[in-house]
């Protein structure tokens, strides 16, 4: 990590761990997360409320439904950002924070996520999310910019108009 008077660059590689604490924040902090939870946990309810009353198949369709959204789908999360980091992310990223926006450099590419793009900005327990679109976020981790976590804080506070803003260390 290098920090200039207006520009401070952060470079990280995107682990597993980290891809996967995103798509389950994603994911689950949503209304359809929500509504997800609340499906399995009223599936394990009806299971073992009505389990005299079910045939062999119900209970067994009951007991998948229940487990679908708190096992399974965090399961397909897991294996997802495995894929992803073996297959996409295994490069070093570079992020550019300045007074024009974000510059997100990898390998020989790179890209400019100016200011007025920038949606949201959350975090999680170890992670920043700058997002640019509903599905799509720039991912950084806290570990990586611990030391000038306060200042990014300050320039995206001060440079975007996103509608969500809540950076939390």
């Amino acid at each position: 990590m290098a920090s200039n008077h207006n520009k401070i660059e952060v470079k990280m590689k995107i682990t597993k761990s980290e891809l996967y604490e995103f798509l389950m924040y994603h994911n689950y902090k949503s209304i359809r997360g929500i509504i997800s939870v609340l499906f399995s946990l009223v599936c394990m309810a009806g299971t073992i409320v009505y389990w005299s009353q079910f045939s062999s198949l119900q209970i067994v369709l009951m007991i998948f439904m229940s487990l679908m959204f708190i096992v399974i789908t965090p399961i397909e999360y897991y294996v997802r950002a495995f894929r992803q980091a073996k297959k996409g992310f295994h490069h070093e990223i570079t992020y550019i924070f300045d007074e024009s926006g974000i510059t997100i450099q990898m390998e020989e590419q790179s890209s400019l996520m100016p200011w007025e793009d920038v949606m949201k900005v959350t975090s999680t327990k170890n992670l920043v999310l700058i997002y640019s679109s509903p599905m799509r976020a720039l991912i950084i981790a806290k570990k990586e910019i611990s030391d000038e976590f306060e200042q990014i804080k300050t320039m995206m506070n001060e440079n975007t108009n996103c509608y969500l803003f809540k950076m939390e260390q």
